[in-house]
Protein backbone atom coordinates (compact mmCIF):
# COMPACT_ATOMS: atom_id res chain seq x y z
CA UNK A 1 0.00 0.00 0.00
CA UNK A 2 0.89 3.65 -0.95
CA UNK A 3 0.84 6.46 1.76
CA UNK A 4 1.83 7.09 5.20
CA UNK A 5 2.54 4.43 8.03
CA UNK A 6 3.15 6.31 11.65
CA UNK A 7 5.36 3.68 13.95
CA UNK A 8 3.87 3.61 17.09
CA UNK A 9 4.57 2.55 20.23
CA UNK A 10 2.16 3.40 22.53
CA UNK A 11 4.23 5.77 24.03
CA UNK A 12 4.10 9.59 25.20
CA UNK A 13 5.33 10.85 21.80
CA UNK A 14 3.79 8.44 19.41
CA UNK A 15 -0.04 8.29 20.81
CA UNK A 16 0.10 12.46 20.27
CA UNK A 17 1.43 11.62 17.10
CA UNK A 18 -1.22 9.62 15.34
CA UNK A 19 -4.12 12.39 16.43
CA UNK A 20 -1.62 15.36 15.17
CA UNK A 21 -0.85 13.29 11.34
CA UNK A 22 -4.91 12.88 11.55
CA UNK A 23 -5.46 9.02 12.54
CA UNK A 24 -3.00 7.36 10.15
CA UNK A 25 -2.50 3.55 10.02
CA UNK A 26 0.38 2.82 12.59
CA UNK A 27 2.45 -0.13 12.40
CA UNK A 28 4.52 -1.36 16.04
CA UNK A 29 7.08 -3.70 15.38
CA UNK A 30 7.61 -6.33 18.60
CA UNK A 31 11.33 -6.22 18.88
CA UNK A 32 11.66 -8.85 21.71
CA UNK A 33 13.23 -6.11 24.02
CA UNK A 34 12.81 -6.57 27.57
CA UNK A 35 9.71 -5.21 28.41
CA UNK A 36 8.30 -6.08 25.54
CA UNK A 37 5.11 -7.88 27.47
CA UNK A 38 4.13 -4.52 29.08
CA UNK A 39 4.61 -2.56 25.73
CA UNK A 40 2.60 -4.93 23.98
CA UNK A 41 -0.65 -5.03 25.74
CA UNK A 42 -0.54 -1.30 26.52
CA UNK A 43 -0.55 -0.71 22.21
CA UNK A 44 -3.49 -3.29 22.23
CA UNK A 45 -5.30 -1.73 25.02
CA UNK A 46 -4.82 2.25 23.49
CA UNK A 47 -5.66 0.71 19.69
CA UNK A 48 -8.65 -0.30 21.33
CA UNK A 49 -9.66 2.36 23.11
CA UNK A 50 -8.99 5.25 20.22
CA UNK A 51 -9.57 3.35 17.35
CA UNK A 52 -6.49 2.64 15.80
CA UNK A 53 -5.57 0.86 12.07
CA UNK A 54 -3.09 -1.07 13.62
CA UNK A 55 -0.20 -3.95 12.43
CA UNK A 56 1.62 -5.63 15.05
CA UNK A 57 4.45 -7.78 13.58
CA UNK A 58 6.92 -10.27 15.25
CA UNK A 59 9.21 -10.34 12.09
CA UNK A 60 12.14 -8.18 13.78
CA UNK A 61 13.64 -9.42 16.53
CA UNK A 62 16.04 -7.34 18.23
CA UNK A 63 17.27 -8.97 21.38
CA UNK A 64 20.48 -9.76 21.19
CA UNK A 65 21.26 -5.90 21.51
CA UNK A 66 19.17 -5.21 24.10
CA UNK A 67 20.25 -3.83 26.87
CA UNK A 68 17.89 -3.66 30.45
CA UNK A 69 20.10 -0.69 31.53
CA UNK A 70 19.54 1.25 28.40
CA UNK A 71 16.32 2.64 26.42
CA UNK A 72 18.09 2.82 22.87
CA UNK A 73 18.99 -0.46 20.95
CA UNK A 74 21.13 0.91 18.29
CA UNK A 75 20.22 1.35 14.92
CA UNK A 76 16.84 0.32 15.41
CA UNK A 77 14.34 3.60 14.36
CA UNK A 78 16.73 2.25 10.38
CA UNK A 79 15.38 -1.20 10.87
CA UNK A 80 12.03 0.54 11.61
CA UNK A 81 12.10 2.74 8.61
CA UNK A 82 12.89 -0.23 5.93
CA UNK A 83 10.15 -2.04 7.26
CA UNK A 84 7.74 0.61 7.07
CA UNK A 85 9.13 1.41 3.67
CA UNK A 86 8.61 -2.55 2.23
CA UNK A 87 5.09 -1.75 3.00
CA UNK A 88 4.79 0.71 0.72
CA UNK A 89 4.47 3.66 2.90
CA UNK A 90 5.52 6.90 0.95
CA UNK A 91 5.96 8.81 4.71
CA UNK A 92 7.08 6.63 7.59
CA UNK A 93 6.42 8.98 11.00
CA UNK A 94 8.84 7.93 13.23
CA UNK A 95 8.08 10.35 16.36
CA UNK A 96 10.95 12.29 17.62
CA UNK A 97 10.61 15.00 19.59
CA UNK A 98 12.93 18.61 20.47
CA UNK A 99 16.32 17.73 21.81
CA UNK A 100 15.98 13.99 21.11
CA UNK A 101 20.16 12.72 21.16
CA UNK A 102 19.60 9.79 19.59
CA UNK A 103 21.76 9.42 16.97
CA UNK A 104 19.37 7.69 14.31
CA UNK A 105 16.27 9.94 15.48
CA UNK A 106 17.07 13.38 14.37
CA UNK A 107 16.06 15.38 10.96
CA UNK A 108 19.80 15.32 9.74
CA UNK A 109 19.21 10.80 10.23
CA UNK A 110 15.57 10.97 8.86
CA UNK A 111 16.67 13.01 5.43
CA UNK A 112 19.80 10.26 5.40
CA UNK A 113 17.21 7.39 5.72
CA UNK A 114 15.10 9.25 3.57
CA UNK A 115 17.97 9.36 0.51
CA UNK A 116 19.04 6.11 1.36
CA UNK A 117 15.50 4.39 0.58
CA UNK A 118 14.08 6.35 -1.97
CA UNK A 119 16.77 5.65 -4.12
CA UNK A 120 17.24 2.00 -3.07
CA UNK A 121 13.56 1.49 -3.26
CA UNK A 122 13.40 3.46 -7.05
CA UNK A 123 10.59 5.77 -5.43
CA UNK A 124 10.51 8.76 -2.96
CA UNK A 125 10.42 8.63 0.43
CA UNK A 126 9.94 10.10 3.25
CA UNK A 127 11.18 10.14 7.16
CA UNK A 128 10.30 12.70 9.16
CA UNK A 129 8.63 13.54 12.69
CA UNK A 130 5.73 16.07 13.09
CA UNK A 131 7.22 17.26 16.22
CA UNK A 132 10.69 18.44 15.66
CA UNK A 133 9.78 21.22 17.05
CA UNK A 134 8.26 20.28 20.23
CA UNK A 135 9.39 19.27 23.32
CA UNK A 136 7.72 16.62 25.09
CA UNK A 137 6.17 18.58 27.45
CA UNK A 138 5.27 20.72 24.65
CA UNK A 139 3.36 17.69 22.89
CA UNK A 140 1.68 17.18 25.86
CA UNK A 141 -0.06 20.96 25.91
CA UNK A 142 -0.81 21.00 22.33
CA UNK A 143 -2.31 17.16 23.23
CA UNK A 144 -4.19 18.83 26.15
CA UNK A 145 -5.48 22.17 24.18
CA UNK A 146 -6.82 20.24 21.20
CA UNK A 147 -8.52 17.95 23.87
CA UNK A 148 -7.88 15.00 22.64
CA UNK A 149 -8.54 12.12 25.84
CA UNK A 150 -6.60 13.20 28.70
CA UNK A 151 -7.45 8.84 29.75
CA UNK A 152 -5.30 8.23 26.09
CA UNK A 153 -2.91 10.05 27.50
CA UNK A 154 -2.15 8.52 30.80
CA UNK A 155 -2.45 5.06 29.89
CA UNK A 156 0.58 5.85 27.32
CA UNK A 157 3.23 3.70 28.26
CA UNK A 158 7.27 4.79 29.12
CA UNK A 159 9.24 2.45 31.05
CA UNK A 160 12.56 0.57 31.19
CA UNK A 161 11.79 -1.28 33.96
CA UNK A 162 8.11 -1.66 34.67
CA UNK A 163 6.08 -4.31 37.01
CA UNK A 164 3.83 -6.75 36.26
CA UNK A 165 1.25 -4.12 34.97
CA UNK A 166 1.14 -0.93 33.29
CA UNK A 167 2.84 0.72 36.45
CA UNK A 168 6.27 2.64 35.70
CA UNK A 169 9.01 2.28 38.17
CA UNK A 170 9.58 6.27 38.65
CA UNK A 171 13.27 4.96 38.25
CA UNK A 172 14.47 5.21 35.07
CA UNK A 173 15.35 7.84 32.30
CA UNK A 174 12.06 7.22 30.70
CA UNK A 175 10.08 7.29 33.47
CA UNK A 176 12.18 10.77 34.28
CA UNK A 177 10.82 12.29 30.57
CA UNK A 178 7.52 11.17 31.17
CA UNK A 179 7.07 12.96 34.70
CA UNK A 180 8.73 16.35 33.11
CA UNK A 181 6.35 16.63 30.54
CA UNK A 182 3.02 15.53 32.64
CA UNK A 183 4.21 17.26 35.63
CA UNK A 184 4.73 20.79 33.43
CA UNK A 185 1.09 20.27 32.84
CA UNK A 186 -0.45 19.76 35.98
CA UNK A 187 -1.00 16.14 35.61
CA UNK A 188 -0.01 13.53 37.71
CA UNK A 189 1.21 10.24 36.40
CA UNK A 190 1.38 7.20 38.62
CA UNK A 191 4.91 5.93 39.49
CA UNK A 192 5.80 2.95 41.78
CA UNK A 193 8.67 5.71 43.54
CA UNK A 194 8.17 9.54 42.80
CA UNK A 195 10.70 9.76 39.83
CA UNK A 196 12.09 13.47 41.45
CA UNK A 197 13.75 11.65 43.69
CA UNK A 198 15.10 8.75 41.81
CA UNK A 199 18.90 9.03 42.71
CA UNK A 200 19.98 9.84 39.47
CA UNK A 201 18.96 12.93 39.38
CA UNK A 202 21.12 14.28 42.07
CA UNK A 203 24.05 12.37 41.26
CA UNK A 204 23.87 13.15 37.21
CA UNK A 205 20.88 14.68 35.81
CA UNK A 206 21.56 18.14 37.84
CA UNK A 207 25.05 18.13 36.87
CA UNK A 208 24.67 17.30 33.01
CA UNK A 209 22.00 20.07 33.25
CA UNK A 210 24.32 22.77 34.27
CA UNK A 211 27.34 21.86 32.23
CA UNK A 212 25.56 22.36 28.97
CA UNK A 213 25.41 18.57 27.89
CA UNK A 214 21.35 18.89 27.57
CA UNK A 215 19.65 21.69 25.71
CA UNK A 216 18.44 24.88 26.75
CA UNK A 217 14.79 23.79 26.08
CA UNK A 218 15.63 20.99 28.32
CA UNK A 219 17.42 22.06 31.13
CA UNK A 220 14.24 24.88 31.59
CA UNK A 221 11.39 21.62 31.10
CA UNK A 222 13.54 19.85 34.02
CA UNK A 223 14.29 22.83 36.15
CA UNK A 224 10.18 23.59 35.57
CA UNK A 225 9.06 20.09 36.96
CA UNK A 226 11.35 19.55 40.08
CA UNK A 227 10.08 23.52 40.74
CA UNK A 228 6.17 21.94 41.11
CA UNK A 229 8.14 19.30 43.69
CA UNK A 230 9.80 22.23 45.94
CA UNK A 231 13.23 21.56 44.11
CA UNK A 232 15.19 24.36 42.51
CA UNK A 233 18.37 24.27 40.67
Amino acid sequence: MSGPILLYSAGLDSHPAWYALDRPPALHLDIRHHFRDQELACVRDLAGQAGIDLEISNELDLSRYDNDQADIIPLRNMYFAMLAAQRGADVIWCVGVNGDLTRDKSPEAFAAMSEFLSRFADRPIRVDSPFWDKTKSEIVAWYLAEQHPVNELLATFSCLTPGTSFEHCGRCPSCLRRWIALANNGLDGSFASPPWRWERVSSYYLAAMLSGRYSPDRVAEFTAAMATVGVTL
